[in-house]
């Protein structure tokens, strides 16, 4: 489509005088934009079915460790839901912090888990090692809340409350500039006050340094035992941040691929971010499981059953998408893939 629209427009370019440049762009550039609008409808058609041929070739290679997968997010929902259930029954619950925080984070996991699956369905597994590296941090911070109860859980809410005043501080900053309403000065003033109050003025106030000594998560997770995670959360956080990396260390690289630009989805690379979604999940399921786990009042006996149940299908999810691995990817082109060198 661009290859004859930019050939004539450079013709238009070569007959001009340069001192009529800037104002034959400028006319060139909506008629430029007239030209791909009207297109848009057939282009954006064959895109379309290209992604959606795409997507049923991935699935249909990758499908028992899909529904593995699918399965243990359905089943940690429904593990969270009974043991709420089962604790939102009796009153001196209702309103316990540890429970509470920890079901939140659960919901947050399993949300994350969704978005993680539709990213390996669409061929992209090095965005879903990237959501993992959430999903990874909801662990840690569960496990040491599971830790040391409802203490921790009321400073993990406090910490919340914070940060959330220090984005009102570092939106306040820029709002003219970036043309949204500003908060009044009164509301900041209310804000400042109130993470003052919450920190007692201590100036960088970490929830969980109280309970471990530390506040970053290379320290907090070797505390509660997920030191060995660490080069799976750095690998995760190569697709985080901007830092330099070659093509050929992306995730959805082709088996035996080498030159290949990596611009759209993949059917490669699937089993590493599948399977370490599925024991992070498993983790943060347990720690909202068996929360109040010595209490006599709470009956944990289907969370048991459940989590035993979890237990199995990590190693399903596992095993799946390794046999999947074996078998070839499909020929097809992906929608998002260009050679180059």
């Amino acid at each position: 489509m661009f290859e004859e629209t930019f050939t004539y427009i450079n013709s238009q370019l070569n007959d001009t005088e340069s001192h009529e440049l800037n104002g034959l762009l400028e006319k060139l550039s909506v008629n430029l934009y007239q030209i791909v609008s009207n297109s848009e409808k057939d282009c954006l058609k064959e895109l379309t079915d290209a992604s959606e041929a795409f997507k049923e070739a991935n699935y249909k290679r990758w499908k028992i460790g899909f529904q593995k997968l699918e399965m243990l997010r359905y089943i940690s929902i429904e593990a969270g839901k009974d043991f709420q259930k089962t604790f939102l029954a009796l009153p001196q619950y209702e309103s316990d912090p540890l429970l509470g925080v920890l079901m939140r984070q659960h919901a947050h996991a399993c949300r994350i888990t969704g978005e993680i699956i539709l990213l390996l369905k669409g061929g992209y597994p090095s965005g879903a090692l990237a959501r993992w590296r959430t999903l990874f941090e909801i662990s840690v911070n569960c496990l040491v809340i599971h830790k040391y109860g409802s203490n921790a859980a009321i400073d993990f809410i406090k910490y919340g409350k914070v940060k959330a005043a220090e984005g009102m501080a570092e939106y306040q900053k820029t709002a003219r500039e970036m043309n949204v309403q500003p908060y009044t000065e009164a509301e900041i003033s209310e804000a400042m006050t109130s993470k003052e109050k919450l920190t007692n003025g201590e100036p960088h106030f970490h929830w969980a340094r109280k309970y471990t000594g530390y506040s970053k998560l290379e320290k907090l997770r070797e505390h509660i035992g997920l030191g060995k995670w660490s080069h799976n959360y750095k690998l995760a956080s190569k697709y985080v941040h901007a830092d330099h990396c070659e093509m050929q260390s992306l995730h959805g690289i082709p088996e035996g691929s080498r030159e290949v630009l990596l611009v759209g989805p993949s059917g490669s690379g699937m089993v590493e971010p599948a399977h370490m979604t599925a024991i992070t999940l498993a983790q943060i399921t347990g720690a909202f499981l068996t929360a109040r786990v010595n209490d006599d009042e709470l009956n944990h006996t289907n969370s048991t059953l459940f989590q035993l149940l979890i237990e199995q299908y990590i190693d399903a999810v596992g095993n799946s998408f390794l046999q999947c691995s074996e078998t070839p990817e499909p020929k097809q082109e992906s929608p998002g893939r260009s050679q180059g060198s």
